[in-house]
């Protein structure tokens, strides 16, 4: 499949169900669920010294608003890894022909360690990569974009594993999917116009996109199973 097909797909999955993927989609980026590497959210620096010029009041304000943004990178760092496991289940709900609901984003709070451990140790690789240089690092966050997806599926899969399930599923297509996320870079550019706004119709989009390149090569991947995820939460034979 190109990249125009998964687009196709995407648009397919969320015929009729724009409202509430925008909702869901927005509560799941408020939560830290939708960035590939939370470690960065939580990067706070507080200093008062560059603020001493300024009227007390201001000061004050920045002061409380800086605070109020580091406590908040704080919890999405803590539980966006579980809140991504839910959005992907999500997702895949769309794509296998059911319908989704915030709830589902709350659906892997049992699993709230596998969660936070997966975003933890994905983060800690492609920063490790990176140190050698900014190519690795990329190359690296190809190999285990789809591990979330892939834990979400399978329960019984460690961190680990799904890192590792991720880059055998990715072994010649990770410029596959460079080449779908490069084709949102005019919807990116326009997004710049609205300030920002039109974000609540292409984070949905493009999520949508990811769902449907992950199931279009899950079958292939050998590792794990892909039943589809219907809504009463049982497996189905995808064949």
């Amino acid at each position: 499949m190109t990249a125009s097909d998964y687009r196709a797909k995407a648009r397919e999955i969320l015929s009729g169900k724009w409202g509430m993927a925008i909702l869901i989609t927005l509560v799941a980026a408020i939560l830290g669920g939708l960035a590939t590497n939370a470690s960065g959210s939580i990067q706070f620096k507080n200093d008062v010294g560059d603020l001493k010029n300024l009227p007390d009041i201001i000061r004050t304000y920045l002061i409380v608003a800086a605070s109020i943004g580091g406590v908040l990178g704080i919890i999405q760092f803590v539980i966006g890894g579980t809140v991504q496991l839910g959005y992907c289940k999500y997702l895949l709900k769309l794509h296998d022909g059911g319908d989704g609901k915030v709830k589902d984003l709350f659906s892997e709070f049992n699993r709230f360690g596998d969660g936070f451990i997966l975003r933890l140790l994905t983060g800690l690789y492609v920063f490790l990569w990176s140190l050698l240089f900014v190519i690795p690092g990329i190359v690296a966050a190809y190999k285990y974009a789809m591990a979330p997806f892939i834990m979400a599926e399978n329960p019984g899969m460690t961190a680990n594993e799904a890192i590792t399930a991720s880059k055998e599923m990715m072994d010649g297509h990770k410029f596959e999917l460079f080449c779908l996320e490069l084709s949102f870079l005019g919807w990116s550019i326009l997004n710049i116009f609205t300030l920002g706004i039109g974000s609540l119709w292409l984070n949905p989009y493009m999520n949508a996109a990811y769902a449907a390149f992950y199931r279009e090569n899950s079958y292939n991947a050998p590792t794990f199973t892909n039943a589809p995820i219907v809504d009463e939460g049982e497996p189905v034979n995808p064949w």
